[in-house]
């Protein structure tokens, strides 16, 4: 079974709106990565608020974990961006 949505197509076959459906594919993948820009800035503005707010006392535990969960989704967002466009370039230069 194939990853990817255009794996088991000829490419020979493949007419203009099969192309065009590729390229809205990549395009959803970016906008994807920007939503987890997005989320990645609120979660940093997010534990810099708690930071400020309580001063870091109590709160250390939290600001750690936002932290982390915001690289997570930096890292994530770029992996799924890559794969795509990968995934995008193989298809267009086999």
């Amino acid at each position: 079974m194939y990853r990817h949505p255009y794996d088991d197509y000829n490419r020979d076959k493949m007419v203009l709106r099969d192309w065009m459906a590729m390229d809205r594919t990549v395009f959803a993948a970016a906008r994807t990565f920007n939503d987890y820009i997005k989320i990645f800035i609120t979660a940093v503005i997010a534990t810099i608020v708690f930071l400020v707010i309580f001063n870091g006392k109590i709160w250390d535990e939290v600001i750690y974990l936002g932290l982390i969960f915001a690289g997570m989704m930096l890292v994530a967002g770029l992996f799924l961006l890559v794969q795509a466009y990968l995934h995008h370039r193989n298809l267009h230069h086999e």
